[in-house]
């Protein structure tokens, strides 16, 4: 892996949430030598503290309830620390949706790719869940833009050229989005009546 390339997590807050054992301490000392502030609690959190960046969670200590929505994914990078592959436990760890995993016992070889995979998988998880967002803010102003574009050639007897000219004469003289203007006049706030003389 070239200088450019290679990946440094210096500086990151880790939050091992295990109990006191081998496995947590093989995996605070390898943390702290790749250049992270280590914290460790004895169980996981719903909220880990604002200022950590990623999350070491024990997996066997999940429960099958620990399934239900209460407990939806971490909102920061989570790696589960796997010990049992009980079916109950590995369902209620997916529940919580892992950016990636470690097997127990803990070596200090794993811990640096669990790293570079959780960070990248969360980024992306991310990414994907902004560009939903975006495509159903883009999708409902679609649908707003229709809807009024139709009431007006409705109510002004015009075709959906002249309509939608007159929508956005009326979004440009009110300073306002198409879309916002749109909601308007769907929510009767803008009288086409009004708008159209």
């Amino acid at each position: 892996m070239s200088r450019r390339q290679s990946r440094s997590f210096r500086g990151l807050h880790a939050l091992i949430a295990h109990p006191p054992g081998r496995d947590r301490t093989v995996l605070h000392n390898q943390l702290e030598f790749l250049g992270l502030k280590v914290t460790v609690q004895d169980q996981a959190s719903d909220t880990p503290p604002q200022s950590v960046d990623i999350l070491f969670f024990d997996a066997d200590a999940l429960q099958a309830t620990d399934q239900d929505d209460s407990h939806g994914p971490f909102e920061l990078p989570a790696v589960a620390l796997i010990g049992s592959e009980t079916p109950s436990r590995l369902q209620a760890m997916l529940a919580r949706q892992p950016s990636a995993w470690l097997m127990k016992p803990i070596r200090s070889t794993g811990i640096y790719a669990s790293l570079a995979i959780a960070t990248h998988q969360f980024t992306t998880l991310q990414a994907m869940r902004r560009k939903l967002v975006a495509a159903d803010e883009r999708l409902r102003s679609r649908r707003l833009l229709l809807s009024a574009t139709l009431q007006i050639m409705k109510q002004a007897q015009v075709d959906d050229a002249e309509a939608f000219r007159m929508l956005r004469g009326l979004a440009m003289s009110r300073r306002e989005t198409i879309e916002a203007v749109s909601a308007r006049i769907l929510a009767g706030e803008l009288p086409l009546i009004r708008m159209a003389g």
